[in-house]
C-alpha cells in the first residue's frame, strides 16, 4: 500500500511539473524569443545625385533589382522593395530625390547596405544593359560596376534603426566622381555614401 501511495505521489509531482513547463513554453518564459519577435524599425531610403558638368551626357540610368542590408555577417534582401526599378540619376540633382522605399529592418546599428543592379555583362557586345549612359546624340554606352553582379553596389555610412521608429537615409550618388573611363569602358565606382537626414 505504501509503495502504491509513493508511486501516486511521484506521478502527481511529474504531472504538475509537466503542466508548469507547458505553461512556461506557451508564454515564452525561459526560452529564446522567436525571430519574428525581434524589435524592428523603419529605414526610409532615398536616392539622390550631385550635379554633373558633362554637357554631352543627358542621362545616367541604373536599374535596381534588389536592396539588401548587412546583419550578423550576412546580406538579407528587403522584401518591401520590388524590382527591377530604373532611375535616371541626372533627374535627382539640385536637391531632388526619389523614395526607394520604407524598409522594415531589425533595430540596431548598420554601416552598409547594397543595391543589386542589372549590370551589363562584358562581351561582344555587352548584354543586359540595365545600367547605361545616354548622350546628346541619343547614343548610349553601358555602365559597368566591377564585381557588381556578385557583390552589388555598396552604400557605406553609419545609421541606427530605432525600435518602432524611423531613420531617414539618402544614398548619395555623385556621377561626376563615381563614373570613370577605363580601357574605353564607363565604370561606376563600387561604393557610394549613405547620409542620415534626421
Amino acid at each position: 500500500m505504501k509503495k502504491f501511495l509513493s508511486l501516486s505521489i511521484i506521478l502527481a509531482v511529474l504531472a504538475s511539473s509537466l503542466i508548469i513547463l507547458v505553461v512556461m513554453a506557451a508564454s515564452g518564459v525561459g526560452c529564446l524569443a522567436p525571430e519574428q519577435a525581434l524589435a524592428t524599425g523603419t529605414l526610409k531610403l532615398y536616392l539622390s545625385d550631385a550635379p554633373t558638368d558633362a554637357e554631352n551626357v543627358t542621362g545616367v540610368y541604373i536599374t535596381i533589382d534588389e536592396i539588401q542590408y548587412h546583419r550578423d555577417s550576412q546580406w538579407i534582401t528587403c522584401g518591401e522593395f520590388i524590382g527591377p526599378q530604373t532611375y535616371d540619376l541626372l533627374e535627382l540633382t539640385g536637391g531632388n530625390s526619389t523614395l526607394l522605399g520604407e524598409l522594415t529592418l531589425p533595430s540596431g546599428n548598420y554601416t552598409q547596405i547594397r543595391f543589386m543592379l542589372d549590370i551589363p555583362e562584358i562581351g561582344p557586345p555587352p548584354s543586359s544593359p540595365g545600367c547605361y549612359i545616354e548622350f546628346a546624340d541619343n547614343s548610349t554606352e553601358p555602365l559597368f560596376v566591377p564585381s557588381g553582379g556578385e557583390t552589388g553596389y555598396k552604400g557605406i555610412g553609419r545609421f541606427e534603426v530605432p525600435v518602432n521608429g524611423t531613420v531617414v537615409v539618402t544614398a548619395d550618388f555623385d556621377v561626376r566622381k563615381a563614373v570613370v573611363i577605363a580601357h574605353s569602358r564607363y565604370i561606376l565606382e563600387p561604393t557610394i555614401k549613405l547620409i542620415v537626414n534626421d
